[in-house]
């Protein structure tokens, strides 16, 4: 039980933190779906918004470990920058396949990535300090 309630937690972080990404970053925003998806459409976008979080975390489970595991001698070659650039990539990857989906999370290029998924990460660090308490130890 402690594992769902962690994992709902990361959802909720990761799509506040998506939010202030579309708010701050000029070149990364989420589309609003074009069919309603829940009632009257009147939350429609936060839940894109909580798709899309659920497509970043399980690109980030999946696809960050290989890639850093294989980017690792070029992450201790650049003192741990290429690290960043393996994080734009997973941002990049998340947002292709979202748009895939039928999600709306549209990033331009690979810079406007860059600085995204350095807000994201910082961003998902502050939030999980202030939902550390909510979590359990399971």
């Amino acid at each position: 039980m402690g594992k769902i309630i962690n994992w709902l937690l990361d959802i909720v972080v990761t799509a506040i933190a998506l939010w202030l990404v579309t708010v701050v970053v000029p070149g990364v925003q989420v589309l609003p779906p074009n069919q309603t998806l829940y009632a009257d459409g009147q939350y429609d976008h936060a839940l894109v918004f909580v798709g899309v979080a659920v497509v970043f975390l399980i690109v980030n489970a999946v696809v960050t470990p290989v890639l850093r595991t294989v980017g690792l001698p070029l992450t201790c070659l650049t003192l741990g920058l290429f690290a960043l650039v393996i994080n734009a990539a997973v941002f990049l990857l998340a947002g292709w396949i979202s748009q895939q989906i039928g999600l709306g999370l549209v990033i331009e290029d690979f810079w406007q990535a860059l600085i995204g998924a350095a807000v994201l990460a910082i961003v998902r660090v502050v939030l999980g300090f202030f939902t550390g308490p909510l979590r359990t130890r399971a």
